[in-house]
């Protein structure tokens, strides 16, 4: 530029490069164990690293983004090229915990994740023997994504948590081979199949099947699943056999108070192992909240340490004379939850 007359440059200045240490670029290139590239629904390509115990593609980069663009980015060619990748490596994966959730993985994606996860390497060994956290809530399969679940979990040594919710696949979807898969499985310890529309049926085939004599599984979620007094009535022969069970969450359905008592009458043969029970929105009014009530406080329900009765159409007028005979009066410090010593039991109208 033109300097005006008298005027001198200022000098030029030169900011010496920043250096990393030795420590600071061995941390970066600890990063990413093992990358791979992978594509996504969204047309371009993304690296992966699949040398870490935890893989999470529930990825919402932007607080402002949707649950839709999440679901957008992966997609059933990712899961498809994660393990095309692994086999090229004739590697054993080494995730423990794997989440696919709000992602569009489909029956197809929920296929190849069957495929492979129980893949062997030229060693002899199952791709996915590492595996004990499978999360994929709104993963957007059906009932032949959820099959190939079942066939997973019957195919697993080492799986413990299994978190399905909220994929529609109805009863079809834990007929057949889930059961068949649940049934070979000794190591699931929590189950959660909420909001998957199975209906007293699909409920049917789990109680009358692999819940009776599983060995391990001490949680079963099955809120919100269209469930009434039959559903009941199978859980209730389930519970009177069942050796490992210890938190049933029956949340969100409509058992009525004939379902109520059905249960009642299934805890009371189960001697004392289910430990915590939510009922709550079930419809089950005064008859089926007097009737858990009175178990909670006999001999042959005092093993229940939390049971939640919330929100079943029950009377106010009803309510006040519960908690007199529970000793625990409406003009009393405590609201809707009831303590007696460490046992919880909530109830409200």
């Amino acid at each position: 530029s033109v300097q005006p007359p008298g005027a001198t440059a200022a000098p030029l200045c030169f900011r010496r490069p920043h250096r990393l240490s030795k420590a600071s670029l061995g941390s970066m290139a600890a990063v990413v164990v093992d990358p791979i590239s992978i594509p996504t629904a969204l047309g371009d390509r993304e690296i992966l690293d699949v040398g870490v115990s935890k893989l999470n593609l529930q990825k919402i980069d932007n607080p402002q983004k949707s649950l839709h663009a999440c679901a957008s980015r992966y997609g059933s060619q990712t899961i498809r090229s994660i393990f095309e990748k692994m086999e090229q490596k004739d590697m054993v994966s080494k995730f423990e915990e794997l989440t696919l959730a709000d992602n569009n993985i489909g029956d197809d994606g929920c296929e190849w994740l069957l495929q492979g996860l129980i893949a062997k390497t030229t060693a002899g060994k199952t791709v996915g023997e590492n595996l004990k956290v499978l999360n994929m809530p709104r993963a957007r399969f059906g009932t032949p994504g959820m099959k190939s679940i079942g066939n997973l979990i019957g195919a697993s040594n080492s799986l413990e948590n299994v978190i399905v919710s909220s994929n529609i696949c109805d009863a079809a979807g834990v007929q057949g081979e889930f059961c068949a898969g649940l049934t070979k499985n000794k190591s699931i310890k929590s189950l959660c199949l909420a909001a998957c529309r199975l209906g007293d049926a699909g409920i049917a085939s789990l109680a009358e099947g692999p819940l009776k004599s599983h060995p391990k599984l001490e949680h079963l979620s099955v809120q919100y699943n269209r469930l009434e007094a039959a559903a009941a009535k199978s859980l209730a022969g389930m519970l009177a056999v069942n050796q490992a069970l210890r938190y049933l969450d029956l949340s969100g359905n409509s058992i009525g108070a004939e379902g109520a008592l059905a249960l009642v009458d299934g805890i009371k043969k189960n001697k004392g192992r289910l430990q915590r029970l939510s009922v709550s929105q079930n419809e089950i009014q005064t008859e089926g909240v007097k009737a858990f009530t009175k178990l909670f406080m006999s001999p042959e329900g005092k093993a229940l340490i939390f049971l939640d009765l919330r929100h079943n159409n029950l009377p106010y007028k009803d309510m006040v004379v519960i908690r007199q005979e529970l000793g625990k009066p409406m003009e009393g410090p405590e609201g809707w939850m009831l303590l007696f010593g460490e046992r919880q039991l909530m109830m409200n109208r």
